[in-house]
């Protein structure tokens, strides 16, 4: 046997082990692909977390522990995570309500590049928006607060 002919051997021999090894990876990839497309089912224990999530946030505001911009905003995304019904619940949409109010207010990172003068105006603009639903804020805390 000539050099030439080992090489090419051992050419073929790793281009058949690199070619299963390909279909290999690509059968895991459409399994991968299949299972992560079905459909979520519902699940009760993350449904609770979310009702004790909101019911937490919901005591926390009524102590005054937070705004009620960001209680809203909080029980606004929690509430997308639930079924049956309870995200039509009255005291969720007046959260829902405030949370679409304020949520062109920059958060984070964003609030703490604003100078001085802009996050005094955007502070006072919070506030009025606060003022706007804070009877009705203060009662769907109160009725959140309560569930069981």
């Amino acid at each position: 046997m000539s050099i030439f002919q080992i090489l090419l051997l051992c050419a073929a021999t790793v281009s058949c082990g690199l070619a299963i090894y390909a279909c290999y990876l690509a059968f895991k990839l459409k399994n991968k692909a299949t299972v992560s497309s079905q459909p979520t089912f519902y699940d009760p224990q993350s449904q609770l977390d979310a009702q004790l999530s909101i019911r937490v946030i919901a005591q926390a505001l009524l102590q005054n522990d937070l705004s009620a911009t960001e209680a809203a905003m909080r029980i606004g995304f929690l509430a997308q995570q639930l079924k049956d019904g309870f995200e039509q619940d009255k005291s969720i949409k007046v959260f829902q309500a405030l949370a679409m109010d304020a949520s062109h207010l920059p958060i984070l990172d964003a609030w703490k590049a604003l100078p001085k003068e802009e996050k005094n105006r955007l502070e006072k603009e919070r506030l009025s928006i606060e003022n706007k639903y804070a009877e009705q804020i203060q009662l769907a805390a109160k009725a959140l607060a309560s569930v069981n």
